[in-house]
Order: C-alpha cells, then structure tokens, then sequence
C-alpha cells in the first residue's frame, strides 16, 4: 500500500458557501498545504460545501449548539476512529487542523494518537466575542453556559502546537490572554479573490438607474449582523432627507421585506454581482469580533463606505481615505451617509483608494 502525505481538518461548524469564514478557511488550507491538499475532513452531516475535502467523515451535530459538547457526542468519536482507522495506514506528514475551538480537546487528544501537529485556526478571540455577545441566535438561548465553555475549549485550544490568527490585533490579544509566545501565532490576513469581483455593474439590479443603491450584508443569525440591519430599517433609512435612495440589505436567514426605502432582499447567490451595481456600503456595527470580512468584499467591489469603528478592527483603514469611519450608529453615521450621497466625487475618490488598499493587501495572493 502506498503512503502518501495528507493532512486532517476537524470542523465543527456548518460550512455554506461564500460566508466569510468559509473562504478564510480555504485561504488558511491553502496557504499551509498548497492548492491541492489531500484533505481528510471531519465535519457535521448537515455541512455542505467543504473545501478541498478528499475523504470526507460526517456526524451528527445534535442540534445547534451540540457543537459545545463534541467531546461526549458518540457520532462525533465514531467519526473520528472511522479517520483513525483510515489515516494511520494511509498517511503520513500529517498536519491536523482544528477550525473554531469547540471541541478543542478532542483534536488534542486525537494529535496524541496520530502523533501528528496540531494547528488551531482562530477566526476571532472568543472569549471577548462572547463577552460582547456578538452570538448567533442559537448560541443566544445558552450563551451563559457557552461562555464558560469558551474559556476553556479556548484555552485548549490554544495548547495547540501552531495557532493561525486572522489580524496582528487578535495575534496580540491571544498572546496576552492565554501567556503564549508571539512566534507561536503565525497571521495569515483574509484575502478576497481577484476573479470574483465583478466590474462596476451600470445596469440596477434592484433599484432604478436614478437611485442611490445603499448596501450592506451578512448572515441575519449572527446577532450583530440582524442588529444592524434593523437599524438600517427602523432608523437609518427612515432618516435619509433624501428620496432617491434605496437600502438594500441581504443575508442567509434574512427575510424579504420591502418598506419605504429599505429593502430586505434574502439570500443572494452572487453577491458580487449585486455590490458591483450599488453606490454606497454601510457598516452600521455597534458590536463584533475580529475582521469583518464583508469590508473586504466592499473594498474590492470599490464602494465608499461609511462604518464605525467596530467595523474597521483588524483592517488599515484610514478615515477619510479609505472610508468615512464614526464611533457610532447616531446622527454622525447618518450625516456621514447624506455626505456621500451629495458628493459622487467623493464617493469615487474614497472607493477607488478603497479598492487599491484591497489591491495591494488584500487581494489573493502574497504581496
């Protein structure tokens, strides 16, 4: 039998397709392995879209926080012997990948067995995303008993031989939390694929030529993403003095809504399609942990954006340069909204330095 180098990724979460932790996470496999790993994935039966998997072990979830409790999930250890079987004749140069910290321990002790490095990757800090409760709704119903168990699967986590953070911030928040040596955090930054960004798109896709198209998107069950975006809808658009101006929110779990001049769209397949036809970004985020990708994705579609400052952590932005940036979602925010609607050279000047500080930083590949 031949044995060939492969590599182990244990994912707790649900993957979907074009969500922002699902791309930082084939920007990180990539980045470590090459383009075309040989990839065993452990990941729930309801995951879909898994990157780079060649073998893929399913389990049971059971429910939506059952994630918390990997380590006494019987589906979960099933998989995970099922890998152990498999990967121990098969394999070796194996790296294994731990994605989010929940079941921390677990890929500890599974390291222990297969003899094998253990990368945690860290999308955020976790224990300060859930002492601002920057939560899904989900995690809401229990977030005072997934709070403990954040302190200590983080902790875990953190034991791992290799951690990847996503921003030099985190990288340093990490390292004072948890007593870690700075070389042992390697920051490999969130990167938005070049091809996937459409040119600027005249004809309106949900508004008519003569509006000013408003925009901003994320998952509506992450809290802070539906707090926003009820902002926009009972505040923010309400607002506006102006008339011609439509804003356009959209997410998975979003419902569909048309009222006045907001307008919620659900789902949307492309959309970089849809960002390319608007004017205008808005970030209007009071709360949230470690880089908020959906800036990327404004910033190389080459839109002006007008954020707080919450919405700029981990990023280089400079206010007035890259994006208008506020302290919060009040009469500044909405100013700062009707200014970029009355200047359309500044709306330009501001998206093109925008896209060229994505280009040289953020675009796919290492600069």
């Amino acid at each position: 039998m031949n044995i060939v180098s492969c590599d182990i990724l244990i994912n707790p979460l649900r993957i979907h397709k074009n969500e922002g932790a699902s791309e930082y996470l084939v920007r990180v496999i990539s980045h470590v392995c090459g383009d075309s790993p040989n990839l065993f994935v452990i990941t729930p039966t309801d995951a879909v879209d898994v990157p780079f998997a060649s073998t893929i072990f399913q389990f049971n979830p059971l429910g939506g926080i059952g994630i918390a409790f990997l380590e006494v999930n019987i589906s979960y250890w099933k998989s995970v012997f099922k890998l152990i079987k498999e990967t121990m004749v098969k394999c070796n140069n194996t790296i294994l990948f731990h994605n989010f910290h929940f079941g921390s321990i677990g890929s500890i002790i599974l390291s222990k067995i297969l003899k094998t490095r253990l990368v945690y990757i860290a999308h955020d800090v976790e224990v300060d995303r859930y002492a601002q409760d920057s939560i899904s709704i989900e995690e809401q119903k229990v977030v005072s008993v997934l709070k403990i168990l954040t302190k200590v699967y983080e902790f875990f986590a953190t034991r791992a031989d290799r951690i990847i953070s996503i921003s030099h911030s985190d990288k340093r928040r990490l390292s004072e939390l948890y007593g870690l040596p700075l070389e042992k955090i390697t920051v490999i930054s969130p990167k938005i694929s070049d091809s996937r960004i459409s040119p600027k798109n005249e004809k309106r896709i949900m508004t008519k030529r003569s509006d000013i198209a408003v925009v901003f998107h994320g998952s509506y069950k992450y809290l802070p993403n539906k707090e926003a975006m009820e902002i926009i809808r009972g505040g923010i658009s309400k607002n506006i003095s102006y008339e011609n101006v439509q804003f356009l929110v959209f997410g998975s779990g979003s419902p569909k809504v048309h009222e006045g001049k907001f307008r919620s769209l659900g789902f949307v397949d492309n959309i970089y399609e849809l960002l390319s036809s608007c004017d205008i970004a808005i970030v209007p985020l009071k709360r949230g942990a470690g880089v908020k990708l959906k800036m990327l994705d404004y910033m190389a579609a080459g839109l002006p954006i007008v954020t707080t400052k919450k919405g700029t952590e981990g990023l280089d932005l400079v206010n007035g340069k890259h994006a208008i940036i506020v302290d919060d979602v009040d009469e500044g925010f909405v100013k700062a909204i009707e200014y970029l609607i009355e200047n359309p050279k500044i709306r330009r000047k501001l998206g093109h330095n925008a896209r060229n500080l994505a280009n040289m930083k953020y675009f796919e590949g290492e600069q």
